[in-house]
């Protein structure tokens, strides 16, 4: 018998492991068990923004969505009796998620639309955006988006499209043994949080401790934090020729944020916040501005009593925040709507 050569062979062994690997990818997943796969994680708010978003009635009229600098800035209860108090009785949401990149916020964008009909966006931004996406990304996107790597440079697209094939396959058993993978199989009214959580009072890490937000921080732990932060943070380093390629995941994404918005004649603003002693200089400011008008909270910056590390704001900084966004909230979302 001749024996097939090695390379043949080799060839033979990638391709066969490639279409099971296509396969795999394809399965059909439950939407909210893909939600709650993050459950025991550092973004264990993620299964409740599907589940305000799918099963709770209650509308939504302005949801804020970013990193977690905006999620410690507004507490979303204050917002909507500010909004109450100016005559403008709204609900609100914050979707704002630890950690950066705007392709989770794209997912989270596209569920909220699909079924709410908020009023405005406020997307929450920061002095210069990351090089990568979120790393939450590719355990709740539709499969759909891991495969569209979106932009040209996008250094997590490998890592996303190489875990694909495994969490299909594990979301696909997952549907019929659901106990099996600590998963739930369907929503449960009786555990949820409600339609109002304030991501500015408590955070829960991933371990289910519970850290209280009202900590003000020594002035000079927060100089030697700030110190470390701008070690940390390094400028544009290929030109703005090549910007859509180094900070692809903010340009790409956002830019389709706010044109599905727009599709549904949703306006999109911007809100800065900038860390303890930060500038008010934002790399992206024109990208920003070109799409919706920039609320910049740069005042913020000047207070130590307000921040509980070098990044985020303390509750009663979120308090003086959400007080300060409120008339523009209000402004924004324009005249109350009358009833035919």
């Amino acid at each position: 018998m001749r024996l097939i050569r090695w390379p043949r062979r080799l060839a033979g062994i990638v391709g066969v492991a490639a279409l099971a690997a296509v396969a795999a990818a394809a399965l059909p997943d439950d939407p909210y068990m893909r939600f709650a796969t993050l459950d025991h994680t550092i973004q264990n708010r993620i299964r409740w923004i599907y589940e305000r978003i799918h099963d709770d009635p209650a509308p939504i009229d302005v949801a804020i969505i970013g990193p977690s600098r905006s999620g410690a800035a507004v507490s979303s209860p204050r917002l909507g009796s500010d909004l109450a108090a100016l005559g403008r009785p709204l609900h609100t949401v914050n979707f704002s998620l630890p950690e950066n990149g705007r392709d989770l916020n794209w997912v989270i964008l596209q569920e909220l639309l699909g079924t709410k009909h908020p009023r405005l966006i406020v997307i929450g931004v920061i002095e210069k955006p990351s090089r990568f996406g979120h790393p939450a990304y590719k355990y709740v996107a539709p499969a759909k988006d891991v495969v569209d790597p979106a932009y040209a440079g996008n250094l997590n697209y490998l890592a996303n499209l190489i875990y694909l094939p495994y969490r299909q396959l594990r979301l696909f058993a997952a549907r019929l043994a659901p106990q099996l993978f600590d998963l739930p199989a369907r929503f449960d009214p009786t555990r949820y949080a409600g339609s109002d959580d304030d991501t500015t009072t408590t955070f829960r890490a991933g371990d289910g401790t519970v850290v209280e937000r009202n900590a003000r921080v020594p002035k000079p732990e927060l100089e030697a934090g700030v110190v470390r932060y701008e070690r940390g943070v390094h400028a544009a380093r290929l030109g703005r020729r090549f910007a859509d390629v180094e900070f692809g995941d903010e340009r790409t994404y956002v830019r389709r944020m706010a044109a599905l918005a727009r599709t549904h004649g949703v306006p999109v603003a911007f809100l800065f916040l900038p860390y303890y002693t930060g500038p008010s200089v934002i790399q992206e400011r024109a990208l920003y501005q070109r799409l919706g008008p920039l609320l910049d909270a740069s005042f913020v910056a000047r207070h130590d009593e307000w921040y509980s590390d070098v990044a985020h704001l303390n509750h009663p900084g979120a308090i003086v925040l959400t007080d300060w966004l409120a008339p523009q909230v209000a402004r924004l979302v324009g005249p109350p709507e009358t009833k035919p």
